[in-house]
């Protein structure tokens, strides 16, 4: 009792909520100051602001002094950045914090890459320098700093590592010679092909990846396996994304925001990633990643479709492309998806071969001229038919249902795709709904499997469908098929029904042609009734009282538990 009332005085006070509330406030207060504590992001707000007043500090397109300086600051600070990391590893063991002081040193140095595009356009004779330095500076950090903190970096890694760090700093050099003629097709080419060069590097990394976490080995860091080195190079294939349309804005020479930077300029490269992610998933035996590997070329196939072949601001490339090519992005992208696959596949996944055949059946729909979804073309029966094959080669090898089905489906399509305005099209495309349908019911006769068991029921549902339509829709909405032809179908599809639930035992199509000749009835009974209800005047009272008669009859039966022991012989047999 005294407990009681002691709770009563305690929620009787008028500041016992709000102190509650101010504990609560402290609590996330403190909770902010232990995650700003642990994970330090100081040193990336300093580097940030450190980069961006060192940039507006200095006109790179001005005097050599401006340019001196600003290179000069860059240098100074990831030096200090180099020396802080140094330190804190080597003294405090402070991993954490050098592992945000390490990527901001990579950061940094892709930052004095890009930091001097405006003094290579105006003035190739001191930018060219500038970067060569540069490059000097960035391999000299990294290799000591590597050394310097005891962090191993085996050669497989390293020199892809510094493949990279070189393709940032020589490539626009590289593009000086095709600046002198801004409107010429080796710089739009030169700009385009960045993506293309970044992935060949990327690709450096493939013997590494064969050889497994295993070739890290004791590297030196609390860092696990993938976490180092991979992180890394995500930074790094990040940059090159950032980099490649930072190169169209330096030096297409165009004003305003006209760029001819597309977003298709990033595919080649991220075809390489996807390729290091299947085979690092592979070799790692990480089905995560290689689903993600598998995933990307959908999303790279979506990039390509960006392309407006009647926008302006690309500087014509697109046109150029497809001249060069002879296809669309698109189109290219698509048929690269096609090698990928099947690429995957002979690398042993073993479910990218269903989507290689997906892969090949959406050829049908794009054409070497198909630039985005609003230039698609009328299916092709070609590349359905292709994987129609496949599927049913698939279904063969792995005695599954699946594959039989789609590809006799597919099949089925390709004839559909290829033969078009023609006899087998006629009465809205009857003939090819009903050879869908009973190679759907062939499979599900001939198959076990839990899919064949749903094809089972969803046959007998398709049949019910197809009456029904026959039975109640108007001869002109079906093409004007034959009345002899309407007359007979219920009782085809009836028998067909019989004989097939027999057949795989199935009392689902006992249903079916029960609901058929419901419906055949229905529809005879009704027009039958409205003619007769034009000569006898109380054919509707009539009408109702046998409804009324049956509704009465049905709760009757209901009573006497009759359909309770129809449902239990439905589900348990005769």
């Amino acid at each position: 009792m005294d407990d009681l009332n002691s709770l009563g005085e305690i929620q009787s006070r008028p500041d016992a909520r709000p102190q509650k509330r101010q504990d609560l406030t402290a609590n996330e207060f403190c909770d902010l100051i232990r995650w700003i504590y642990t994970n330090n992001p100081f040193y990336i707000i300093s580097a940030a602001l450190v980069f961006y007043g060192l940039r507006v500090s200095f006109d790179t397109r001005g005097s050599t002094f401006d340019v001196g300086g600003l290179m000069v600051g860059l240098v100074g600070y990831t030096l200090l950045l180099a020396g802080a990391a140094w330190f804190l590893i080597r003294f405090g063991k402070l991993w954490s914090d050098a592992r945000s002081l390490l990527l901001l040193i990579v950061l940094m140095l892709l930052a004095i890459s890009v930091s001097f595009d405006d003094t290579l356009a105006g003035n190739s004779r001191l930018g060219i320098p500038l970067f060569l330095g540069g490059l000097l500076f960035a391999l000299v950090l990294s290799e000591g700093l590597l050394r310097g903190i005891g962090l191993r970096l085996p050669a497989g890694f390293r020199l892809p590592y510094y493949a990279a760090l070189s393709l940032f700093f020589l490539y626009p050099s590289g593009l000086s010679g095709a600046m002198r003629n801004p409107d010429g097709a080796l710089l739009y080419w030169g700009l385009f092909g960045f993506s293309t060069v970044a992935g060949g590097v990327a690709l450096t990394l493939l013997p590494a990846v064969w050889r497994g976490p295993a070739y890290l080995g004791d590297h030196g860091s609390p860092w696990p396996w993938p976490w180092y080195p991979w992180t890394l190079f995500g930074m790094l294939g990040l940059g090159v994304c950032l980099r490649a349309y930072y190169l169209c804005i330096s030096f297409h020479f165009v004003g305003g925001t006209a760029t001819i930077f597309q977003p298709y300029f990033l595919v080649p490269f991220l075809w390489a990633v996807s390729f290091l992610l299947l085979e690092l998933g592979r070799v790692a035996g990480r089905k995560g990643v290689i689903l993600a590997a598998l995933l990307v070329p959908v999303g790279l196939v979506w990039l390509s479709a960006t392309a407006r072949p009647v926008v302006a601001e690309d500087l014509g490339f697109l046109q150029m492309f497809f001249r060069t090519f002879g296809c669309s992005p698109l189109f290219l992208a698509v048929c690269c998806a096609v090698l990928f696959y099947a690429l995957a596949a002979l690398r042993g996944i073993g479910y990218a071969w269903d989507i290689l055949a997906a892969a090949v059946a959406s050829l049908a729909f794009c054409a070497t001229n198909t630039f985005n979804s609003d230039s698609m073309t009328y299916p092709r029966g070609l590349p359905i038919l292709l994987a129609g094959i496949l599927y049913l080669a698939l279904g063969a090898w792995r005695r599954r249902s699946g594959g039989w089905l789609l590809g006799g489906w597919c099949v089925v399509l390709a004839a559909w795709a290829s033969l078009g305005d023609t006899s087998f099209t006629v009465w809205q495309g009857v003939i090819p709904l009903h050879l869908l349908l009973l190679h759907a019911l062939l499979v599900g006769a001939l198959f076990h499997d839990p899919l064949a068991k749903l094809v089972q029921v969803a046959g007998a549902w398709a049949i019910f469908a197809l009456c029904l339509v026959a039975t109640q829709a108007s001869p002109a909405s079906l093409g004007n098929p034959p009345a002899v032809l309407l007359l007979c179908y219920p009782f085809l599809a009836a028998a067909v029904a019989v004989g097939y639930g027999l057949a795989v035992k199935n009392r689902w199509y006992y249903a079916a042609a029960a609901g058929t000749a419901c419906a055949w009835m229905a529809g005879t009974g009704w027009n039958s009734y409205c003619r007769a209800r034009r000569t006898i005047s109380g054919l509707d009272n009539l009408a109702w009282g046998v409804l009324f008669f049956l509704l009465g009859l049905f709760v009757s039966l209901s009573k006497m538990g009759a359909f309770r022991r129809l449902a239990s012989r439905w589900r348990n047999g005769p």
